[in-house]
């Protein structure tokens, strides 16, 4: 029956991998999205950066990057597959929708087996495909997100099965993903009040990091805030509201940055602190600090939104939001569409208001609907 799960698994996702790239094909590349055949366009420079590594180069001190290194070591596939094709479209671009999307399918997995009962695990990873962000942000947008995604998958797998150790080393290898990856960190400790949540994940991180710091210096420093455009929310970009407000209006925000990075900061606080005095699950609890942190960031890109279809999977049914979590990850896919390249920046700004509409209810149904036992997963302890 196991091997049965697997195989529908695949079946859906290979049905919807052809699906979105029809819509690719038919919508997104007649905009021009994916750019010219001889010149494919990407978000970032993953070709430049997976050639300096392979090269024998210096992350950060011979190339430009504001990533932690193991995303970038696990982009060199997809640059060698598009330079077979002389990263010509629509190969190159069809290299990394493959890429990005085959972490979707290992995340399913991962939520596959962290229920205990594999019917109702398979459940959650058919909600997962089927989110419009899903496909969406690893296809149609050709994004890194989905590696995040599984990163944080095989930790919840861990942490779920209460694998301590596992999980807290996982975290770690998802720190050096993206530094979101820190979010799972408070609610495993809260959770659990074990220290290898606090101490391993920075371990490991600061284990594989340091050579690069060694060797190139300040360059190495991606998450600098005193700058743009590097591993820190504290700048007005994508699809936050400030963002969108001032697209809008001509660069002016609604607010400064100071005051919008105040709100980020004093409301994580109190969403930390209603955790620590009246935990919910450690689904529930870590799917509501998740959205306070996108929902409040005045940098927000539309891929992040994924974590948030991977954790919000298997509560679903149990606290009925299961339409609120498809319709929320279509407006946030819509928004990141009207920003660009349609350019429409006040439809973009009220389609993202929706969603922070939408998932603000979905949270209070997560507090307000809280059963004591997490439906189909392992019980974690509260010391």
């Amino acid at each position: 029956m196991r091997r049965s799960y697997e195989l529908r698994i695949l079946g859906v996702f290979v049905g919807l991998f052809v699906a979105y790239l029809l819509i690719a094909h038919f919508v997104l590349e007649p905009m021009g999205y994916y750019g010219m055949p001889e010149q494919p366009r990407f978000a970032d420079p993953w070709i430049a950066r997976a050639e300096t590594i392979v090269s024998g180069g210096l992350l950060y001190r011979d190339v430009f990057t504001t990533t932690p290194p193991l995303i970038n070591f696990l982009l060199i596939p997809p640059v060698l597959l598009s330079g077979l094709f002389g990263h010509r479209n629509p190969w190159a671009t069809l290299s990394f929708m493959t890429y990005f999307s085959l972490f979707n399918l290992v995340a399913a997995y991962a939520l596959l087996y962290a229920a205990k009962e594999r019917e109702e695990g398979y459940r959650h990873a058919l909600y997962f495909l089927l989110n419009p962000l899903t496909f969406g942000n690893s296809l149609l947008r050709r994004q890194d997100e989905s590696i995040l995604v599984f990163f944080f998958a095989l930790a919840l797998l861990f942490f779920l099965h209460g694998q301590h150790w596992r999980a807290s080393v996982a975290v770690g290898l998802t720190l050096l993903v993206k530094l979101s990856g820190a979010l799972m960190i408070p609610i495993a400790f809260l959770r659990t009040r074990d220290w290898k949540y606090l101490v391993i994940p920075a371990a490991v991180f600061g284990l594989v990091f340091a050579p690069f710091l060694l060797a190139a210096g300040e360059s190495a420093v991606f998450w600098d805030v005193s700058r743009e455009r590097t591993q820190h929310p504290f700048q007005f970009r994508g699809i936050s509201l400030g963002a969108l407000w001032s697209r809008a209006h001509e660069g002016q925000p609604p607010i400064s940055l100071t005051v919008y990075s105040a709100i980020l900061m004093g409301g994580v606080a109190v969403i930390l602190a209603l955790i620590a005095w009246k935990p919910r699950g450690g689904l529930e609890d870590l799917t509501l600090l998740t959205t306070a942190v996108l929902l409040l960031s005045p940098k927000l890109h539309c891929g992040y939104f994924s974590l948030l279809a991977l954790m919000m999977a298997p509560l679903l049914r149990k606290h009925r939001i299961t339409g609120v979590y498809f319709l929320f990850g279509l407006l946030a896919l819509l928004a990141d569409i009207y920003k660009w390249p349609v350019e429409n920046f006040p439809v973009a700004f009220w389609l993202m208001v929706g969603v922070f509409g939408l998932l603000v209810w979905a949270m209070v149904r997560l507090r307000w609907s809280y059963k004591e036992e997490p439906s189909g997963y392992v019980k974690q302890s509260v010391v």
